[in-house]
């Protein structure tokens, strides 16, 4: 098969190759419901254990994305376009730290005190921010917006760095509202590859999740302890349907295309990492699977061909053939039938999409994509 860029993902594929500059990206994109919260949080601790990152950044980090998911809920406009709790969580580690941002629709009467209260909290030192938290909790002021910023000081104070926010209008009654605030044991250089993308990454990972009408984008290791909580975190984000079997059938895919990376991903910059990005995605009634990779030119031949063979048969084939590969040597299924593609193909009863997309001359960035109709 010849490599081609249909332009389909290549958003996702340039966003994937920026992001490379970060160790771990995660994001979620729709309802953030009480169980939907527990098992971010959840994912964050699992992936904060796996990088052995100290307490304090841990009390640090997951303080910020309390506040930062209440802050969705908190600021939530009242567009009859969105869902009730509808709103944008990311998080990005960094050598040195995490960027933690979110996103939500906010009514434009509401723009002018959050900036104001944003713009305070930015503008006072460590000691100002002490004697003004003093200040609001002796006022006692709070609204039905929440407290009078009293997670906004305490987000500043916490982090070591200012927040940063933007709002771009959506109609006449509301706007998108940006937030991310760093967290840092201290701080990096300006020169940075990391400072000069952090002030637009939650952006472009917003741009990219809604273009492509994603819930869940996670790039980074897939490593077995924060694969185990992805799982979770993905089986937690579709509410599209109760059934037991489309879940049943959802995780399963799932662990196969986390399985075929693991077998097939190829390091970048002379590394031994193997990064790759697992998405769901949401669109007319189905429910894609998606995988994306490196993978080198030499192998892609051999990957296609196993793709393009078990979508050429139908049903009765594919069982059949499912049948023949599971009696095979352990060996020879090792090396090549291909069993998890076939598996991907019966349990989502739809064939397997394949894009590439070219990287360098001896690498192609690979996605695979499985779709799930409920």
């Amino acid at each position: 098969m010849q490599i081609t860029n249909s332009g389909k993902y290549s958003s996702i594929a340039e966003l994937f190759r920026v992001l490379n500059h970060y160790q771990l990206n995660y994001a979620y994109n729709g309802d953030f419901t009480n169980d939907l919260t527990e098992r971010i949080l959840s994912l964050a601790e699992t992936n904060m254990d796996v990088e052995s990152e100290s307490l304090k950044i841990k009390k640090k980090v997951y303080f910020i994305i309390v506040e930062s998911l209440q802050n969705i809920t908190r600021h939530q406009g009242s567009s009859k376009d969105s869902r009730l709790m509808d709103g944008f969580f990311s998080i990005h580690k960094f050598l040195g730290g995490y960027l933690v941002g979110s996103g939500n629709e906010i009514e434009n009467d509401h723009i002018k005190p959050l900036s104001e209260k944003l713009d305070k909290v930015n503008s006072l030192s460590a000691d100002e921010l002490k004697e003004y938290q003093k200040e609001v909790l002796s006022a006692g002021g709070f609204s039905e917006k929440g407290g009078a910023g009293l997670g906004l000081i305490e987000m500043v104070r916490k982090s070591g760095n200012k927040l940063q926010y933007d709002f771009e209008k959506l109609d006449e009654k509301n706007s998108y509202f940006y937030f991310q605030s760093k967290i840092t044991d201290s701080q990096p250089s300006e020169n940075s590859e990391i400072e000069k993308h952090n002030h637009e990454v939650v952006k472009s990972v917003h741009k990219a999740v809604t273009e492509n009408n994603l819930k869940i984008f996670f790039q980074g290791q897939f490593k077995h302890e924060n694969v185990r909580s992805l799982l979770s975190m993905a089986e937690g984000s579709i509410y599209l349907t109760e059934k037991f079997g489309f879940k049943k059938t959802s995780v399963a895919i799932m662990i196969e295309l986390l399985q075929n990376i693991s077998y097939h991903a190829a390091g970048i910059n002379n590394s031994e990492e193997r990064p790759g990005l697992f998405m769901v995605a949401d669109n007319n009634n189905v429910c894609s699977l998606i995988t994306g990779n490196y993978v080198e030119n030499v192998k892609i031949d051999a990957l296609i061909k196993k793709i393009d063979f078990v979508n050429s048969l139908d049903n009765d084939a594919i069982e059949k053939l499912y049948l023949e590969t599971i009696m095979l040597d352990s060996n020879e299924v090792k090396h090549g039938a291909g069993l998890g593609f076939i598996d991907i193909r019966i349990k989502s009863k739809n064939k397997i999409e394949v894009e590439m997309v070219p990287y360098t001359d001896d690498k192609t960035f690979i996605i695979i994509k499985a779709n799930i109709s409920y």
